[in-house]
């Protein structure tokens, strides 16, 4: 259910004319009302919305015919018009009728199980799921009220309202006995991070359901893609967005597109493949499905015509500014990743380089990179910058306590010198880890357990137990040194970055 609060706009809507079938389709969907079971298999995934909505299961149901102009009064109303606003309903030059917008949806198959089509061969795909329908006593003369707006007279189209020039003609529909109504507020059931990642669940799941269907990949890049975006801005909430070449790009390369124009539109290859309810339906994300804002705002070329507008709640954008809350949904998505995806790089074209290693990723000034031919020292840059310098005598100190033994595994590795063993770090130092180079935050493994660890296939729960990502199954438990302390922060923090709540 869409979320609503504040001063509501009006929506001024003509019933139509008998030729048009309007006082017939008024009575039929609005006043005795439609039910929903008959026009079930058409609402498709708009069906779970409405049933919410109407409980007894008969809707309430107005719709619209598109227009082909960008900016007329129409154009506007269906773009602009919003869930919680009035809408009354105009006949023989008066207001017959006042009702409040529940939910909009766009759904041509629906319209026309409806009300037909026009002459024209249209329906009234632009749909108002509407409540609260008030049938007013009086009619109200319509011509005060079209002035005062400074509209023609008769009113001849759908028009909206704004909020100010809405409050300009309260007095006038109070002296015509109409009483003012409380504006809606719909509070959002609050996200925690346990409702997060139980969606995310429902991500993966819908993909692994949907193996045969190529546009099911398309799901969880475009998730990772959005996650990307809040990580590249420091995890700052930002508006809901249009699908525009950035993401395209990314479907394009991993989502096994073969480029064609279309190809990459979330809307229509998500709906054709069954997966549009899962995307619409989920509490993660703030959908706008009336079908007309790619219009507004934007070149309409960037989207398809039925591009969704389409970006995460805003209470799932404050959760996943957390980097450990990232880095856990990024592991959840990356089990629904396809086994032929270069995931390290997929993360960085995303921009969540380093999401992928407990180790993470060095900005580009720490590392001399591959420059060069490879032969002769190591080449050097005088640079001025900070820098992550790594502690070696803490590192070495790690391995002496624990006599070079792997902390998991007890392996000692002989070689011809000594003992060998390598320190990795639990919270890595790079993005987006930015661990601290101590004791608490090293572990002395050896080289096998080390890439495990590094590449979250192994983790290490509360209770110091080691365990397999993936199934859980447990390998051992972790050996400790009391001179060597663990900092329990750090393993949860990898926990997570395993995609494991524990």
């Amino acid at each position: 259910m869409e979320i609503v609060s504040g001063v509501p706009q009006l929506v001024l809507q003509p019933r139509g004319s008998t030729k048009d079938r309007g006082p017939q389709n008024y009575k039929n969907s609005v006043e005795q009302g439609i039910r929903l079971r008959d026009v079930a298999a058409e609402l498709g995934p708009d069906l779970a919305a409405l049933r919410a909505l109407y409980p007894d299961g008969v809707a309430r149901l107005w719709g619209s015919t598109p227009t082909n102009q960008v900016n007329n009064y129409k154009a506007r109303a269906l773009r602009d018009r919003r869930v919680g606003d009035d809408v009354l309903f105009y006949a023989d030059m008066a207001f017959c009728a006042r009702a409040r917008i529940l939910h909009l949806l766009h759904n041509p198959a629906a319209a026309k199980r409806v009300w037909g089509a026009d002459d024209d061969g249209q329906t009234w795909e632009h749909m108002m799921a509407l409540g609260d329908v008030e049938r007013l006593e009086e009619p109200v003369p319509a011509v005060p009220i079209l002035r005062q707006l400074g509209l023609g007279v008769p009113l001849r189209s759908l028009t909206l309202v704004s909020a100010a020039e809405y409050a300009t003609i309260r007095p006038l529909l109070a002296a015509a006995g109409v009483a003012p109504r409380q504006p809606a507020v719909i509070a959002p059931p609050k996200m925690s991070r346990k409702r997060l990642f139980k969606a995310l669940e429902r991500v993966v799941d819908a993909f692994h359901g949907q193996d045969a269907d190529p546009s099911a990949r398309r799901l969880p890049l475009t998730v990772l893609w959005n996650i990307g975006q809040i990580a590249s801005a420091d995890g700052h909430p930002g508006a809901p967005q249009h699908l525009r070449s950035d993401l395209e790009s990314i479907l394009q390369r991993y989502g096994g597109t073969d480029g064609r124009p279309g190809e990459t539109d979330l809307s229509g290859k998500l709906r054709d493949g069954g997966l549009w309810e899962i995307v619409s339906g989920s509490e993660l994300w703030e959908v706008d499905r009336s079908g007309f804002h790619g219009r507004h705002g934007s070149d309409p070329r960037a989207v398809g015509a039925d591009a969704p507008l389409i970006g995460f709640a805003s209470a799932v954008t404050a959760l996943l500014g957390d980097p450990e809350t990232r880095g856990r949904a990024v592991a959840v998505l990356s089990s629904a990743l396809p086994i032929d995806i270069d995931k390290a790089a997929l993360l960085a074209d995303v921009g969540l380089a380093g999401y992928d290693s407990a180790s993470g990723v060095l900005d580009a000034e720490d590392t001399a990179g591959s420059e060069g031919d490879g032969q002769g020292p190591a080449r050097r840059r005088a640079v001025s910058a900070d820098r992550i310098i790594r502690n070696s005598a803490i590192v070495d100190k790690v391995k002496r306590l624990h006599g070079h033994r792997c902390q998991i595994c007890d392996t000692r590795l002989a070689t011809r010198y000594g003992y060998y063993s390598e320190a990795a770090h639990i919270r890595g130092l790079g993005r987006p880890h930015e661990g601290s180079d101590r004791m608490d935050n090293v572990l002395c493994l050896c080289p096998n357990h080390h890439v495990q660890f590094d590449a979250f296939a192994i983790y290490i729960d509360s209770n110091l137990t080691v365990r397999w990502t993936v199934s859980g199954d447990k390998i051992g438990k972790l050996r400790l040194h009391s001179k060597h302390p663990i900092n329990p922060d750090n393993l949860r923090h990898h926990r997570r970055f395993c995609g494991r709540g524990d």
